[in-house]
């Protein structure tokens, strides 16, 4: 209750980014989703209850476009103690539905290499089901904050702007902290 209350305040009081977009609605549950790793390894929502999920759902062409955002959640989530990165799933989804038969085994290799470069599993999105579900802009950077019961917290499209970190962080722990 007291996540769902500052949510509610850090909203009213605008205290959350501009940037921040509601293609879906904050509160409301995260539709169901099916990614595959380049491994062949499946992740669904229902996998992931109880943690906060971070997420990032991007075409390959715009994966550098948050990069100083990246790097501070790494940091952020490196500095945890353990029990609350038991918490956290950080996911990676990258946009592969304009792979086909002949291309698909190069996207599943470029998957393989950018979870070894993050060094955390990168999903694809085989089927664009995601991308239409979630409401994603396509070609472009887009950041979701869901809690351990697949509520939608937080929503952005575009560049994280510098001065919004230090809010989000607030949001994360406070959600981490209470899973």
């Amino acid at each position: 209750m007291r996540t769902l209350l500052l949510v509610g305040v850090l909203t009213a009081w605008g205290a959350l980014p501009d940037v921040a977009v509601a293609y879906l609605t904050i509160g409301k549950p995260a539709p169901f989703f099916s990614v595959e790793s380049g491994e062949d390894e499946n992740l669904t929502l229902d996998m992931l209850r109880g943690k906060v999920i971070i997420l990032f759902y991007e075409a390959r062409e715009v994966i550098r476009k948050n990069g100083e955002f990246k790097d501070y959640l790494k940091s952020l989530y490196n500095g945890q103690p353990e029990a609350v990165k038991e918490n956290v799933f950080r996911l990676v989804v990258i946009n592969c539905s304009e792979a086909s038969f002949v291309t698909k085994p190069i996207w599943r290799r470029k998957l393989m290499e950018g979870s070894m470069r993050q060094g955390m599993t990168v999903y694809g999105d085989w089927t664009g089901t995601m991308l239409k579900d979630y409401q994603m802009q396509d070609h472009d950077s887009n950041f979701l904050i869901i809690d351990g019961n697949g509520i939608i917290r937080y929503a952005a499209i575009g560049l994280i702007e510098n001065g919004q970190f230090e809010k989000i962080k607030e949001l994360l722990l406070n959600l981490a902290n209470n899973e």
